[in-house]
């Protein structure tokens, strides 16, 4: 059974990044504490997760801010924070979550830094530039984090306007700071963002044949009866308006239709022919019906 195990912990590892695994986290009604009983793991089943990964994307995401702005050298990591652009509300999310990132790392890689891991919370601590910093969060908070900063280096590259990619770093900014459990740095507080709505960022579903309609002053989109719970069915929907592709994720809609004065903000960063990436070709599969014919 443990040579099994080893397996299947090297099949995810090797090729567990394509998979589509659910994500557990934990949530308390109430006030009242109630601790579930848990196995002890022995010496070998204790893991310290994040410490190189994490390192990274903060690197990754100062070497990336630094190429926007050069000013950045020779400054400390807070003065870093401080200096970092806030032109619009996603760079506002992206400072705040260079915060986080900046504290944990400061425990990994500082001389007096300390990383450890109790009753499941990961907390690091040093003392840097005479200020204690200390973070506690989980695992899965560590995973966030590292998750908004591939998602945002990324957008570029993706054809999804920059309102879209708010609603899904705003998601994810507030997902992380529900993970964290402490925190303390120069400022203390983390900064708190009012969502404009709620965005499902674990999974999308898009459409290229929905029924788009022009009413003068709004669009409306024929959802239909089983597939209107916005909940369930997080639809994304691919529509030529006015010339140009857009990307309006349902959350955005109200009754099922979208003000024209908002269409704008949705529309896709495609070239002119409103043509897709390449790697959608696999997103959107094509297969002809044909009458009478089984699916095998």
């Amino acid at each position: 059974m443990n040579l099994l195990s080893d397996v299947i912990a090297d099949f995810q590892a090797r090729f567990g990044h394509r998979w589509s695994l659910p994500e557990y986290r934990q949530i308390e009604l109430y006030t009242k504490k109630k601790k579930m009983g848990i196995a002890a793991a022995d010496s070998a089943g204790v893991s310290l997760p994040g410490t190189l990964s994490t390192s990274v994307a903060t690197l990754l995401l100062e070497d990336f801010i630094q190429s926007r702005s050069p000013s950045f050298e020779g400054k400390t990591s807070w003065e870093r924070y401080l200096a970092f652009p806030r032109d619009n509300t996603i760079d506002k999310l992206v400072a705040e979550v260079y915060r986080i990132l900046r504290v944990f790392r400061a425990g990994v890689v500082q001389q007096n830094g300390k990383v450890e891991v109790n009753n499941g919370v990961i907390k690091a601590t040093c003392t840097l530039n005479r200020t204690a910093l200390t973070i506690s969060l989980t695992e899965v908070g560590l995973s966030l984090l590292e998750s908004f900063v591939y998602y945002y280096l990324q957008a570029a590259q993706q054809p999804y306007s920059d309102a879209y990619v708010e609603a899904m770093l705003m998601q994810y900014y507030t997902d992380i700071v529900a993970e964290i459990k402490g925190f303390a740095d120069e400022d203390r507080v983390l900064y708190q963002f009012r969502k404009k709505f709620e965005f499902n960022r674990h999974f999308r579903f898009d459409c290229e044949n929905s029924i788009f309609t022009d009413h003068g002053e709004h669009y409306s989109v024929d959802i239909g009866k089983f597939h209107e719970d916005g909940i369930r069915y997080p639809i994304d929907f691919f529509v030529v308006a006015d010339g140009a592709l857009h990307i309006i994720p349902v959350e955005a809609l109200t009754n099922k239709t979208l003000p024209v004065a908002e269409l704008a903000k949705w529309r896709a960063r495609v070239e002119a022919d409103n043509v897709l990436p390449p790697h959608f070709r696999m997103r959107f599969a094509h297969v002809p019906v044909v009458s009478g014919y089984p699916m095998t």
